[in-house]
């Protein structure tokens, strides 16, 4: 198999050549050769370094850790004990993210249905959102709209005095 030319190895993957740049400074990459014009020549088994990155990506490894990987893999020693335990760590995170976003979905959800329970159009810009109540906005939106005063029945006033 031929050497790729960064412009080639870039097309071949749909990685920016500036990314490949980069990856090949961490390391991540075998070190190119330069041609007589001083192009980037990369050895033949780089395509399967850029699917050791997009893989390890995948799997939430960082940039950091990928270089630990190969550095222990080329000097003899096995990293799947690391990497066992970035994945049992990662995973981790990720379950305590998920239970966050469920709580946010949960929130959301309320947030939404009081929306529709008080009749409040989406697009309706007098509407007052419960986010502001209390911060200075509230109040510049009460004076604006007469809210202080009381003059107008059912007015978006008395919605949030509802609330």
């Amino acid at each position: 198999m031929a050497a790729w030319t960064i412009t080639k190895l870039s097309r071949s993957t749909k990685i920016p050549q500036a990314t490949l740049r980069y990856w090949e400074r961490l390391g991540l990459l075998p070190r190119a050769a330069r041609s007589h014009a001083g192009y980037r020549v990369f050895p033949p088994e780089a395509i399967d370094y850029v699917r050791f990155v997009r893989k390890s990506k995948g799997l939430g490894l960082s940039l950091q850790q990928m270089k630990r990987v190969l550095e222990m893999a080329r000097h003899g020693r096995s990293p799947c004990p690391e990497v066992q335990e970035w994945v049992v760590a990662k995973l981790a995170e990720l379950q305590k993210q998920i239970l966050t976003l469920q709580k946010l979905e949960r929130r959301l959800s309320i947030l939404r249905r009081s929306f529709v329970n008080h009749g409040a159009a989406p697009d309706n810009s007098q509407d007052l959102c419960s986010l502001i109540i209390g911060l200075p906005e509230e109040k510049r939106f009460r004076e604006r709209n007469s809210c202080t005063e009381k003059r107008r029945p059912d007015t978006e006033c008395e919605r949030i005095d509802a609330s």
